[in-house]
């Protein structure tokens, strides 16, 4: 009963689709918060938080040290880490 369907364990652990991909992805998700932090639009500014914080997690999911990083994401400070 332990096993999980296949699109929930895809999900769950989600694969690179190229090597390095880990490294596009942070700086995609940096330039997407940097890029619409001063924004004057409400919609914008968290649109650009929402995919910035999401890119930088992925980057982030499975790579311990890179995990270092969410704590400079808008939202990230939160997050504990071990």
């Amino acid at each position: 009963m332990d096993a999980k369907p296949p699109a929930v364990q895809r999900y769950d652990n989600p694969r690179a689709l190229f090597p390095a991909e880990h490294w596009l992805d942070l700086a995609i998700g940096l330039i997407a918060w940097f890029a619409t932090r001063k924004n004057p639009s409400l919609a914008v500014r968290t649109l650009g938080t929402f995919v910035g914080a999401t890119l930088v997690a992925r980057a982030a999911h499975g790579h311990p040290r890179m995990g270092r990083v969410m704590r400079f994401t808008p939202i990230g400070g939160g997050i504990e880490r071990s």
